[in-house]
């Protein structure tokens, strides 16, 4: 069971990113006169959204790295 719960976890992964990485393509290939900062706030959201599955074991490691030399 925890087998199908981690092929379902990076099939939705893999698709998220993917499409994060096209909405940030698109967004940078628009151009938007009018709404600016709505197209600079989404492309920011989108970075975030990008960089949040990997903070999380990021800053696992650098606590056990830091644990173990006490």
């Amino acid at each position: 069971m925890p087998t199908l719960v981690l092929i379902a976890l990076i099939a939705v992964l893999a698709v998220h990113y993917v499409l994060a990485v096209a909405t940030i393509y698109i967004l940078l290939k628009d151009k938007l006169i009018v709404g600016q900062s709505a197209k600079a706030s989404m492309i920011v959201w989108n970075i975030v959204i990008l960089f949040i599955p990997i903070i999380g074991p990021l800053s696992y490691l650098v606590y056990r790295r830091f644990a173990k030399k006490k």
